[in-house]
């Protein structure tokens, strides 16, 4: 099964939010925390929350909607 990887870090209001969003949605992913690898905060520190599908990410906002397009695209 496809997931999306949602890039995060604890303490992160709006990453809780997004995450409440996909589950709602029934959207499968997976979070990574940017905090466990120096080269993913120097990517994504001020961009957090971003969804990933491996080749396109999606940047906050987002709905369930256009994750479920980014699952399938």
């Amino acid at each position: 099964m496809k997931k999306l990887k949602l890039y995060s870090r604890i303490e992160c209001p709006l990453c809780e939010y997004a995450e409440e969003l996909l589950q709602a949605g029934e959207v499968p992913y997976e979070v990574v925390d940017i905090d466990d690898d120096e080269a993913l905060i120097q990517q994504y520190h001020v961009r957090i929350p971003v969804l990933s599908n491996g080749e396109t990410e999606l940047n906050w906002p987002f709905d369930a909607q256009s994750a479920k397009e980014l699952l399938n695209g």
